[in-house]
């Protein structure tokens, strides 16, 4: 029987505090600039989100943003979130269905404080709320991400992107992860995480590729992993078309790519493969494994994900099995862990020595 092992990056091979950081810094700047103050969501409110399956600041800061600009004061961040859970779709970033929450007519109704001219806190775009939430993701046109992005990676920011800073500010992901791992991973492991991450390795470098991933594994000790991260899906998304968003957890293809990876298969050949199983190609790595037996386990801090990974691990066929460990310590994240794991373990040192010991 094969076993592959799949590991999540933050807040689970990873204490994440510089995410973290990075957000309630970019909260606090928009906020600071609307003459609020310091409005950011508290630890136990960003777990909300990331309770919810909105893992990514890329899109908490936006939303967090967006209904502190519109409410001018500090939103009910549980409210928040359950509206924007229930409307979000597959398919799309958590910030496409927040802009539906808080603008639901196809005309905002009021523009929020500090978007006017050249000296709003937002800059010059009249169309601010499309800007940080229908374009989350562009470096270019949304100020939220321009400022996170400045926070997360300090002084590598220009040479990441090939534009000028704007804050004066260190990388919170130096100053503020902390291993979480202090045990070896086995064989045939790989890192499947949502951070920005280089290319697939076997490609040439591009700008724009911000290696946050990188970051985290050598801060661990498992740079010799494969990794998959968003920067992959940049890459598969360039190369073959799509959108990197979409082959991203939880959807299964992130998943297939992390599987592919951690069995040796070249990084651009398993994301490759993992898109075409979606459309019922089979392609190597993944080709083989649809004759063979194996089991997936991946140690996630998200039950989305989790079922992702199962997805993913049911498209192999029946003589497959995926177990799902969770990793919290307690609060709304453990609560719903325990919905979709087989086991959920204070840590991931737990976990490894109970797992591989059984």
């Amino acid at each position: 029987m094969l076993n592959i092992y799949l590991f999540d990056m933050d807040a689970v091979l990873l204490h994440p505090g510089g995410y973290r950081a990075a957000l309630i810094a970019t909260v606090n700047h928009f906020s600071r600039g609307l003459g609020l103050g310091d409005l950011a969501p508290t630890y136990d409110e960003i777990e909300t989100f990331e309770a919810a399956g909105i893992t990514s600041e890329w899109d908490s800061a936006p939303i967090s943003i967006a209904a502190i600009s519109l409410a001018h004061s500090r939103p009910d961040y549980l409210s928040l979130v359950e509206r924007v859970s229930a409307e979000w779709r597959r398919g799309e970033c958590p910030a496409e269905a927040a802009y539906r929450v808080l603008f639901p007519s196809p005309s905002p109704r009021g523009r929020g404080r500090g978007d006017e001219g050249e000296g709003g806190i937002f800059g010059a775009n009249g169309d601010w709320h499309t800007a940080i939430l229908l374009h989350s993701r562009d470096i270019r046109r949304s100020p939220v991400l321009n400022v996170f992005q400045q926070f997360t990676l300090g002084d590598a920011f220009e040479s990441t992107y090939g534009l000028p800073r704007t804050i004066d500010a260190h990388s919170t992901l130096l100053k503020h992860d902390r291993p979480a791992l202090s045990r070896p991973v086995p064989p045939q492991s790989a890192i499947y995480t949502a951070r920005p991450s280089k290319p697939p390795r076997d490609m040439p470098p591009r700008i724009g590729y911000a290696p946050e991933a990188e970051l985290g594994a050598q801060l661990v000790g498992l740079s010799h992993l494969p990794i998959i991260g968003f920067g992959s899906f940049q890459w598969l998304a360039e190369t073959i078309g799509g959108h990197a968003e979409l082959y991203l957890k939880p959807s299964p293809v992130h998943g297939l790519a992390a599987i592919g990876a951690a069995l040796g298969g070249p990084e651009s050949e398993s994301l490759r493969a993992a898109e075409a199983a979606m459309r019922a190609e089979w392609l190597p790595p993944l080709k083989d494994l649809r004759g063979a037996k194996g089991r997936v386990t991946v140690f996630e801090d998200s039950a989305s994900s989790i079922k992702g990974v199962r997805e993913a691990v049911g498209l192999l066929g029946s003589n497959w099995e995926c177990v799902g460990v969770g990793i919290s310590s307690g609060g709304p994240k453990r609560d719903a862990l325990a919905k979709v794991a087989d086991r959920v373990y204070p840590s991931l040192n737990d976990a490894l020595d109970r797992e591989l010991n059984a």
